[in-house]
Parts: structure tokens; sequence; C-alpha cells
């Protein structure tokens, strides 16, 4: 993989931060900026998990499946 390089031009409150965050995690500014990514890709990746399962809940003919399963399963249980 080639790693390219991009330019960050950071304003002066978010680049102190990036400094106090760096010196907090004992990182270097390009490996904070690599994890708050990383953690705001992982984020948005739940977001849409929760949005995607909102939708499903709200789907009727996915509630019916939801009861038919729960029917089946209690009919397995009285065995």
């Amino acid at each position: 993989m080639t790693v390219k390089a991009i330019s960050f031009r950071p304003d002066e409150v978010t680049r102190r931060e990036l400094e106090a965050l760096a010196e907090q995690r004992g990182a270097t500014a390009s490996d904070v900026i690599r994890q708050a990514i990383h953690e705001v890709y992982v984020a948005e990746q739940y977001r849409r998990a929760r949005a995607e399962l909102a939708e499903w809940q709200a789907d009727p003919a996915y509630q019916q499946e939801i009861a038919a399963v729960q029917e089946e399963m209690s009919d397995l249980r009285a065995w």
C-alpha cells in the first residue's frame, strides 16, 4: 500500500488540541489524526447500523416475520 501525504492546516485552537492529544497519548500528530479518523469512521458505522435497525423495526413486514419466528420458537420450546 502506498501512503499518500495529506496537507492539513489547523487553526490555532486545533493545533493546540492536536499537540495536547499527541502528548497525552504519547503519539505523534499524525498518529492522533489517524486515530481520530478511525474513531469517527467506527462511530459512523455504528450510526448507520442503528439507522438500519430503526428502519427494520418500523417495517411492518419485518415485525410480522419476527412474530412468526417467535411463535415457531415458542412451539419448539414445548417439545
